[in-house]
């Protein structure tokens, strides 16, 4: 009977044994593979030639009541790293736009919490006090550990800093500022984005984020590009005619 314990508790252990090294080999290879996808993800591979659609952008339908101006649009979320990590490098990238095109930040709504952060950042943007808010979100989220449970906390952080508490919270709370936040989600969803930082051009071009960070504003300045030519290309025609 001692020996016929011994010999159970003995291949429990080696079980448990190969289960462990299992379970270590495993996550070795997640964490090289999203070290791998983080390297690549800020480097990227170079674009080279023209940007080839299903490589480095798709196109898609742009859906009713898309605006006739020429925009990008990059989604994103204070509550993502990677938008932060991405926010000072698209920050200038965008002063370089060619005039008639217009850059802005719609923040998805995947859930309660990142809601709130959105209906934040269309409040700030209409109440003039973005500018001295959003890199102040974002530290505070990803530095300092800080957590915006209620819009009340998020008022007293922004109190003081180009907007008072009270006029964030009847902003926040307001009919617009929802309105802007579902209309923000709903082209999110449209463009069959699922993740965060995205970018899309003209509403038609949906950008590919795995090149790279830098790779894909370069792609975006190309397509950006093409479309001005093929938007003047008819007034050229009507001159020549």
């Amino acid at each position: 009977m001692a020996d016929r314990r011994t010999r159970h508790r003995a291949k429990q252990a080696e079980r448990l044994r190969r289960i462990r090294i299992g379970v270590l080999a495993a996550l070795g290879v997640f964490v090289l593979a999203l070290g791998g996808a983080g390297l690549f993800y800020g480097i990227g591979a170079d674009v080279g030639g023209e940007p080839a659609e299903g490589e480095h952008y798709r196109e898609i339908t742009p859906p009713e009541g898309t605006p006739r101006g020429l925009e990008v649009v990059e989604y994103f979320s204070y509550a993502c790293v990677h938008c932060r990590n991405f926010d000072p490098l698209i920050a200038d990238w965008s002063s370089t736009l060619p005039d008639g095109v217009r850059f802005r930040r719609a923040h998805v709504a995947f859930s309660p919490g990142i809601a709130l952060l959105a209906r934040a950042h269309v409040a700030l943007e209409q109440e003039g006090a973005l500018e001295d808010n959003h890199e102040r979100i974002f530290r505070a989220l990803h530095d300092r550990g800080r957590q915006f449970p209620t819009a009340e906390s998020l008022a007293d952080y922004v109190d003081g800093f180009s907007i008072d508490r009270e006029r964030f919270l009847t902003a926040v709370r307001s009919p617009r500022v929802a309105r802007i936040v579902a209309e923000d989600d709903q082209a999110f969803r449209d463009s069959t984005l699922v993740s965060v930082p995205s970018l899309t051009v003209a509403g038609k071009y949906v950008i590919n984020m795995d090149i790279g960070r830098k790779q894909a504003l370069e792609v975006v300045d190309r397509l950006v590009r093409k479309e001005l030519e093929s938007r003047s290309a008819p007034d050229t025609a009507m001159e020549a005619g």
